[in-house]
């Protein structure tokens, strides 16, 4: 229990102890919960097997000290840190696996204006391929749509661009065609979603300021792409979107978590791509939503994972009432940038990973079974 105690206490004051807690390579564990330093803090998290090992392993991206550091699990629950990489370039956003052999990622460098393509080394070390312009990219989205091959769905840092590369070489940047799309205000994340059940995917984002939900559907292989707006909001800047099958009918719903407001929006699917709100899900700290994720768990049950200022809210659905949930809170130091429920130990059982705000920051891994593990750190925090 001491340790558990120890373990909830570093994750409360993350930040203003990490330098003290332990030194860049170290990291921090107990039986549920692993502490990885992430020097200059983390603004976003990859989980995959970087190293080939057959295990997933942790890359975490740090915008403010304009690096890339790789954390190589090397048996369940124990991690061995790789040294800080600049490929990333100055200010780098968010880094993804691309689908498609040979492995690939695209690292977003918005510093240099550029999206990389790197390739990984057994070490954990990853060597430039490729790279393209792009200005001030926050984060790449691929998708396919029939006779488009491997696309890209990019959002600027700040503007109202959506630019859609289509048939996109990871091998040389090249593409066959560029869609340069005006949104509404502060594009988000884009996500990709079957909203009308024809068996192709529609690209869905928020616009933060601009208070919108758009969507870009498949034009057919001969004609642009047009966005629509699928809904407004009256306030909440809404950050994220997520497709999530609220009530279980078999149709993509819609999950949009509010930044400034205490609530994340339902909005329900008809199965043809029409919607109506929903019963929202309440969030429990103030202001809002900065990041969130959905998943499933080998025994069947639903989670939702949030974070925003000072707190890391964990949700799971009552398996009798469909889009009901009951939640409980860990505190923060600051707020995750970017939240993953995966396998990460490989026993199964989805795990928790956040890649946390602010230098010196420690980013925190929490196993499952992820309610009795969040559950006993609550405790584990009270009782310290």
């Amino acid at each position: 229990m001491n340790r558990l105690i120890l373990a909830a206490t570093l994750l409360t004051a993350s930040i203003a102890m990490a330098e003290e807690t332990a030194p860049p390579s170290a990291n921090v564990s107990s039986d549920i919960l692993s502490m990885l330093p992430t020097e200059g803090g983390a603004l976003h998290v990859l989980v995959d097997d970087i190293d080939g090992n057959g295990r997933p392993d942790l890359a975490f991206t740090s915008h403010g000290n304009s690096d890339i550091q790789v954390y190589k699990q090397i048996a369940p629950r124990r991690f061995e840190a790789s040294s800080p990489q600049a490929v990333t370039g100055f200010h780098p956003n968010d880094t993804i696996a691309l689908p498609g052999t040979p492995k690939r990622y695209l690292i977003n460098a918005e510093g240099e204006g550029k999206l990389k393509v790197v390739r990984a080394q057994p070490d954990g070390r990853f060597e430039l391929v490729a790279e393209r312009a792009q200005p001030a990219p926050r984060a790449s989205t691929p998708f396919f749509w029939p006779g488009w091959d491997l696309s890209l769905a990019v959002v600027p840092y700040n503007g109202k661009t959506l630019t859609l590369l289509r048939g996109f070489n990871p091998e040389t940047g090249d593409v066959k065609s560029v869609y340069q799309l005006e949104i509404g205000i502060d594009p988000k994340h884009v996500r990709l979603a079957d909203l009308n059940g024809d068996g192709i995917d529609e690209l869905v984002l928020t616009t933060l300021r601009g208070n919108e939900l758009w969507v870009i559907d498949y034009p057919g292989p001969d004609k642009n792409p047009t966005p629509r707006r699928l809904w407004s909001f009256k306030r909440g800047w809404p950050r994220h979107v997520l497709p999530f099958d609220v009530d279980r009918n078999g149709t993509v719903d819609l999950l949009v978590p509010m930044s400034v407001r205490q609530e994340t929006v339902v909005l329900l699917n008809d199965g043809k791509g029409h919607f109506t709100e929903g019963k929202p899900i309440p969030y429990p700290v103030k202001p809002g939503i900065h990041v969130m994720t959905t998943g499933q768990d080998r025994d069947g049950t639903r989670y939702l994972l949030a974070g925003g200022i000072k707190a890391l809210v964990l949700y799971r659905e009552n398996k009798d009432t469909p889009g009901n949930f009951e939640n409980t809170t860990l505190s923060l130091a600051t707020w995750p940038n970017w939240v993953e429920l995966k396998d990460i130990d490989g026993d199964g059982w989805l795990d928790a990973v956040a890649a946390i705000q602010g230098g010196g920051a420690l980013s925190p891994v929490i196993y499952g079974p992820l309610w009795e593990a969040f559950t006993t750190l609550s405790a584990s925090k009270k009782a310290g």
